[in-house]
């Protein structure tokens, strides 16, 4: 046969066989394939799906120091809310304290009652709120962290008056979207179990970008920290804004970064554009 012959025929060509694994081999790559789904099946867990409304949480620590505000409070229908009822429903070990104890009112004569009970000297007063001294052990408020009794306002979309549910929805974290409804029990947000245990601030509503990026930074000192899309959101929020709020909130400042001082007018009329949505 000739070597023309021999190209034209169809020669079979026998393939490489792939070397086979010997069978220690073979057991580690099930158990890599085994680590690897565990490993997705985790991670898919880790997942948290932000909840929306409110639910019925229990107290755990921190009523005793404040039982005589609570009794006193809501026998006039007031209302306890925010920092200090996180660390009362908090199911950290060790939660982080709260500095103040905040007290709401639903109407502007439940405002009045407290004004005139609360027998201690004022710190501080803003047209949001009036901040008092603790004062000494002869108070019967003494325990208790200084007292904050917040101004029944309700201007653009901010809400400090009304039902308790209207005054939490307000509140921008949902680690203090939370207020006491009985001497054991506190309704607090949804994601209030998760974001609390994890120390995450997730935002569920804006009134200034500036200044929630200003308490976001007070809460990162203590521990908490803001997830990158809430982050944008901010920065989404304040390019929403019309350019004179802009520009105001700017120049404001700049004069107290420029140490020129800012008057109380500016002070009330900056306080007004960190507020109003």
């Amino acid at each position: 046969m000739t070597n023309e012959n021999l190209l034209k025929e169809d020669i079979p060509i026998e393939q490489p066989k792939g070397k086979e694994l010997p069978p220690k081999d073979k057991e580690l790559e099930e158990m890599e394939k085994e680590a690897e789904q565990k490993d997705t099946e985790r991670r898919n867990a880790d997942v948290y799906i932000s909840q929306e409304g409110f639910v019925e949480t229990q107290v755990f620590r921190g009523f005793t120091e404040i039982s005589q505000v609570y009794y006193d409070v809501s026998a006039r229908d007031g209302i306890i809310c925010g920092g200090y009822v996180r660390y009362m429903c908090s199911p950290r070990l060790d939660p982080v304290k709260a500095g103040d104890l905040d007290v709401f009112c639903p109407t502007q004569e439940v405002f009045d009652t407290l004004k005139k009970m609360f027998d201690l000297s004022i710190r501080a007063e803003t047209d949001v709120a009036i901040t008092y001294n603790r004062g000494g052990s002869d108070n019967r408020y003494f325990p208790a962290p200084p007292i904050q009794l917040i101004k029944p306002i309700r201007e653009g979309k901010i809400v400090a008056n009304g039902s308790l549910e209207e005054i939490l929805e307000n509140f921008d974290f949902t680690v203090i979207r939370c207020g006491l409804t009985s001497t054991h029990t506190a309704m607090v947000d949804a994601d209030f179990d998760h974001d609390e245990t994890n120390m995450v601030l997730r935002l569920k509503n804006i009134h200034c970008p500036i200044s929630s990026t200003l308490r976001c930074m007070k809460y990162a000192k203590k521990g908490y920290w803001m997830p990158p899309m809430h982050v944008l959101k901010l920065f989404l929020d304040w390019d929403s804004r019309d350019q004179d709020y802009r520009d105001k909130l700017i120049e404001f400042l700049k004069s107290a970064n420029e140490g020129k001082g800012l008057s109380k007018e500016d002070v009330d009329e900056l306080e007004k554009l960190m507020r109003i949505d």
